[in-house]
């Protein structure tokens, strides 16, 4: 019986069109609830990153791809970054590398706005600061999001001792804890509400939601997601914008 339901956001929960929730998804997280499923967002968006519908109304929040996760009662997993690996990540951005962009808990900022990271920005409906790549020291760092090519990774992953990359586009590349990603996110949920993984389903749409999805029982890919997450799932449902999530919660007998 499934207690618990993570949702990714962006491709997931939000339209990549409207940047909203289309008005079944709305409807289909308030029938979750109504049956006592305990709705949990898991995204590599930061908190301050989250639109206003999202702020609230949710259990738990899996927030920077796992690396600091957060209820009612306060956080219950944090993360960050090994020191030597920032320091290793903002040199090469320094040197002009790659360009990325720094997420820490209470804020975020990209070392310059170049088209591509821009065409980031309008991607995911967000507006990036640009400042100082050197801020990265004045805080723990929880992510990166490094603007380089797919198959590129190892021109950062060579110069690192603990960290690992991810994708949801092909325009940059999540960068984490080795020990991260949303997996120990959901797992650290699933422990705090005294849940098994077969007691959960996973709603996603990229590669980055892999690891959700070995993490529960149930797993639902997008019909707008990437070929890779939909073999790995356990249950294809239609797009974002085509009710993906309502359908998938009525095939799935949870509404």
């Amino acid at each position: 019986m499934i207690k618990a339901a993570f949702f990714d956001i962006d491709g997931t929960l939000l339209s990549f069109e409207t940047h909203a929730m289309p008005p079944s998804t709305v409807r289909a997280l308030a029938a979750l609830r109504a049956q006592g499923i305990r709705c949990v967002i898991s995204s590599g968006r930061p908190t301050y990153q989250l639109p206003p519908e999202l702020r609230e109304g949710f259990d738990a929040y899996v927030t920077l791809n796992g690396q600091l996760c957060y209820d009612a009662e306060g956080t219950y997993r944090s993360c960050p970054i090994a020191e030597a690996d920032v320091r290793a990540i903002v040199g090469q951005v320094e040197e002009g590398v790659f360009d990325a962009l720094v997420l820490q808990r209470e804020r975020s900022f990209v070392n310059a706005l170049t088209p591509r990271v821009q065409a980031v920005a309008r991607q995911a409906n967000l507006v990036y600061e640009p400042d100082d790549i050197a801020r990265a020291f004045d805080a723990p760092v929880y992510q990166f999001c490094v603007f380089v090519e797919p198959g590129e990774e190892g021109v950062f992953l060579d110069k690192t001792t603990s960290v690992a990359a991810t994708r949801w586009t092909n325009l940059f590349c999540d960068v984490v804890p080795r020990e991260g990603g949303k997996a120990f996110g959901v797992e650290a949920t699933l422990a705090r509400f005294g849940l098994g993984p077969e007691e959960a389903v996973a709603f996603g749409d990229g590669e980055n939601d892999l690891s959700m999805f070995g993490a529960v029982g149930t797993s639902v890919a997008m019909g707008n997601a990437w070929d890779s997450v939909k073999e790995r799932a356990t249950h294809v449902t239609t797009g974002v914008d085509d009710d993906g999530i309502w359908n998938a919660c009525r095939a799935l007998g949870l509404i």
